[in-house]
């Protein structure tokens, strides 16, 4: 009996359609959003000045916004408290040292809202975001150090959240916390750790830095970045939204596509702070 090509029995294994099924239909807006934002990081990350401090601007003005539309969808001040953060945002980056603390209390005083009337996440939250979004910015300084620094927080970081994601979606698993986030397995979360070692032992022997070194951190805050990506989780369930905004295609908004990049900054000044000569040894 003669067979069709239709007829045919299809060979046992993993094809690329069922590879593209589980990795979902939005992958190619999600790879060009994320080629755009990687090129333009890096650039502003290398030049620093002007370009660091816009991106600062443009990063906290967001996290003002979505923030405060996420725990007050009605409040008539979510413009002004952001044009208010972008100036935090330049003034942080481009004024002199002496004017940090008051560019990030500025900061706070954007994002936060009555405890007694909005709960204690709400100001928790307000805290954490004004502490990691001054660590984000002002790791980076103005010297080749923070440039080295920040280099290899994105390669880790990036590393981490790629890997993740490809692992949990192709492998999936047990789940990590569904409780928290359904879509998080196991699998991801482990690929996601070891791409973050990885890529730090990478970056050390590039960047002619103690590879075993930034190994460790890689692992460190390969493991914090992704408790920052659940904390935002949390949030969002706590409040009922899916996304912080819409912004970035195929990303959803700022905060939803830099939630693991502001836990591992602000875990890794503190790290750089409480342990003398890592700064040394990372650069």
């Amino acid at each position: 009996m003669s067979t069709t090509p239709e007829n045919d029995p299809k060979p046992a294994g993993f094809s690329i359609d069922q590879l593209a099924s589980k990795l979902g239909g939005d992958l190619p807006i999600r790879f060009i959003s994320a080629v755009v934002m990687v090129v333009f990081s890096l650039a502003c990350a290398w030049f620093g000045g002007l370009g660091w401090a816009l991106l600062a601007a443009t990063v906290m003005a967001a996290l003002a916004f979505e923030w405060g539309r996420m725990i007050c969808p009605k409040a008539q001040d979510l413009v002004p408290r952001s044009l208010l953060a972008a100036l935090c945002g330049l003034c942080f980056v481009l004024l002199p040292r002496n004017y940090e603390a008051l560019a990030a209390f500025g900061f706070f005083l954007t994002l936060v809202r009555s405890p007694k009337e909005f709960g204690f996440l709400a100001m928790t939250g307000s805290v954490y975001l004004a502490l990691s979004g001054w660590a984000l910015a002002g790791l980076r300084g103005q010297d080749e150090t923070g440039r080295a620094l920040m280099f290899g927080l994105f390669a880790i970081v990036w590393a981490t959240d790629s890997m993740a994601y490809l692992v949990g979606r192709v492998v999936g698993g047990p789940k990590l916390f569904p409780i928290i986030s359904p879509n998080k397995t196991w699998s991801g979360s482990l690929g996601g750790t070891g791409a973050g070692i990885a890529a730090g032992y990478l970056y050390g022997l590039i960047s002619g830095a103690d590879p075993l070194m930034w190994a460790l951190v890689g692992w460190f805050l390969a493991v914090i970045a992704q408790g920052g990506d659940l904390l935002e989780s949390l949030a969002k369930r706590y409040y009922g939204v899916k996304d912080a905004s819409g912004v970035i295609p195929g990303h959803g908004g700022v905060l939803d596509r830099l939630d693991g990049h502001l836990a591992a900054a602000l875990a890794f000044v503190a790290l750089l702070l409480l342990v003398p000569g890592l700064r040394a040894t990372l650069t």
